[in-house]
């Protein structure tokens, strides 16, 4: 919920913005005296500070850079707006070059005082995804020796010199698509100054989704008490990522399929169109073609998303970028964790690498994160990584030709064919996680075939 500081020595204006703004669901205080909006504000901080140009007991101007240096002091991103008379431009300049985000003018309207408010907090919003994309990009991310992960890096550059395509991204979860997105965002000139805008639309209902993503107008429903811009607005002139694309609804389909045919849209509940200059970089996890084959997604809005298809490779297809990519994560994970960042252990990087990773660059920052909470030392070991049914500190699997040349060169003897065969159901086992019923399966035998291999081999289970 964001706070709101309402600064104004006009009683009935405080008592009723107050009500308006508690309505729309933020945190609001008053003062009715600059000194008082200091002593507020020091004892605890808003997001946004409403503030009179003209107090009984300071000028409004002192106030404002006050406060303003106090938020800067305490790392604070608060958002200032002051009210000053009708056309003083004057004051209205003064208090923007103190670090004023907007001004409003006397006497305040409630619709323009919430529209402000709404703005500023939008802006400031951008604002902080702006600088995240700039400094906290995984640079590890991309800095690959996978050939696969090359390819994707290679296609992502050349889409990123047409940035009206559509882009539709396909991967695992967990592989980064959202990294990918990002990245193409800033690649692509023209786009990269302005908003990066995602939604995930699997996380809202119907309703929901089409008031995030159009916008609506005031009355459009029960609680509409004001217009609201969409995300279509905000990242107008930039990137709007739309993750989890397989859950849109179908009525949100056809309207969104409009937006790519003709860049307009209408907010729910309005009546006129509304243009936007954005492009959409779509996200899923699932078959979109067999989405369509089942009748769960259009045909037409699936060919208008994927005018550019791009595949985000699972991590266990860039085992080459495993460990630099733990080390880049083990660093960003300590520093937000106050901590010095550990070392990686031969059998913790053995470990790693032997591990299939199926929840991929996510599960490997949650594995990493366990390992710092539960490792004091200064070096992380296999035990920590906690990697599931695979043994953490197993060397990789061997292949069957791996079996063979290692075997030659130890005993001086080529393998049998019952050494090859258990090698085989060995690593087959390991893959399914010790599934017996998948492995039968995998090898296109019956389970009772599987099970006596297992019990005449010897066969120990992960």
């Amino acid at each position: 919920m964001s706070s709101v500081l309402l600064v104004d020595d006009e009683k009935s204006f405080r008592v009723i913005a107050g009500e308006a703004l508690a309505r729309e669901g933020y945190s609001v205080r008053s003062a009715e005296t600059g000194a008082q909006g200091m002593r507020l504000f020091a004892a605890e901080p808003a997001d946004v500070v409403v503030l009179d140009r003209n107090l009984p007991d300071l000028d409004g101007v002192e106030v404002l850079a006050r406060l303003s240096r106090d938020a800067q002091e305490r790392g604070l991103d608060t958002l200032f707006l002051v009210a000053t008379a009708y056309a003083d431009v004057e004051n209205a300049v003064l208090a923007l070059r103190q670090g004023a985000e907007d001004y409003l003018t006397k006497p305040i309207q409630l619709p323009d005082l919430l529209i402000k408010i709404r703005k500023a907090l939008e802006t400031r919003r951008l604002r902080k995804r702006v600088t995240a994309l700039r400094t906290g990009t995984p640079s590890a991310f991309f800095e690959t020796r996978s050939a696969a992960m090359r390819e994707a890096l290679d296609r992502l550059r050349a889409v990123a010199g047409s940035p009206s395509t559509s882009v539709l991204l396909q991967g695992e979860s967990g592989t980064g698509k959202e990294v990918v997105a990002r990245l193409l965002h800033a690649e692509t000139a023209g786009r990269s100054e302005e908003a990066f805008v995602e939604l995930n639309c699997a996380a809202l209902s119907e309703s929901l989704l089409e008031s995030e993503l159009f916008g609506h107008e005031r009355g459009a429903f029960t609680d509409a008490k004001s217009s609201k811009r969409g995300l279509l607005e905000i990242a107008d002139g930039g990137t709007l990522f739309l993750d989890e694309i397989g859950e849109l609804p179908a009525t949100v389909q056809a309207k969104l399929l409009r937006v790519l045919e003709t860049m307009t849209f209408r907010r729910v509940g309005g009546t006129r169109d509304l243009s936007t200059d954005v492009r959409i970089v779509a996200a899923t996890n699932r078959d979109l073609a067999a989405e369509v084959t089942a009748g769960r997604f259009r045909l037409d809005l699936f060919h208008r998303l994927d005018v550019f298809h791009l595949t985000v490779p699972p991590l266990r297809d860039r085992r080459e970028d495993i460990v630099a990519l733990a080390r880049h994560l083990l660093e960003h994970l300590a520093q937000r964790l106050a901590r010095i960042p550990p070392q990686l252990s031969a059998e913790a990087e053995a470990a790693l690498l032997a591990y299939p990773w199926p929840g991929n660059v996510r599960e490997l920052r949650n594995a990493l994160e366990r390992a710092l909470i539960l490792e004091r030392s200064g070096s992380i070991g296999p035990r920590a990584l906690l990697l599931g049914p695979v043994t953490p500190y197993a060397a990789p699997a061997p292949t069957p030709a791996e079996v063979f040349f290692s075997l030659r060169l130890i005993e001086g003897r080529p393998p049998t064919l019952d050494e090859l065969e258990k090698a085989y159901i060995e690593r087959l086992l390991a893959h399914t996680g010790g599934n017996r019923t998948q492995a039968a399966r995998l090898l296109g035998v019956s389970y009772p075939t599987i099970a006596k291999k297992i019990t005449d081999l010897g066969i120990t289970l992960p």
